[in-house]
């Protein structure tokens, strides 16, 4: 799961930085260049913050996937010891109700 992001941000980045570095090359004027290094850069900044979010949607879901399956097993933990409990106490005290009598 987050190796596919990664690879898809490193594909990202090395898109807008060859293309950054075709631009230097490019045969346009500096002001044209900075120009569109300008828009570049914003479009990156873009892709990022989107990836951003969507690594926070993804976060948060399996964040909250760990927490109810952590939920899960302590409660299948507590029941197992109050059977356990039940299982021991129960004989305990049949034996001293037997003695009482």
């Amino acid at each position: 799961m987050c190796n596919k992001n990664d690879s898809l941000f490193a594909f990202l980045l090395g898109a807008v930085v060859g293309a950054a570095v075709g631009l230097l090359y490019a045969p346009k004027t500096g002001k044209e260049t900075r120009a569109h290094l300008k828009r570049l850069g914003e479009d990156f900044v873009d892709s990022a913050e989107e990836f951003g979010e969507e690594v926070k949607i993804k976060g948060k879901k399996v964040f909250a996937e760990g927490k109810a399956k952590i939920s899960e097993v302590v409660e299948k933990g507590k029941n197992s010891l109050k059977n356990r409990k039940n299982s021991v106490v129960e004989p305990v005290v049949e034996q001293e109700e037997n003695i009482i009598e």
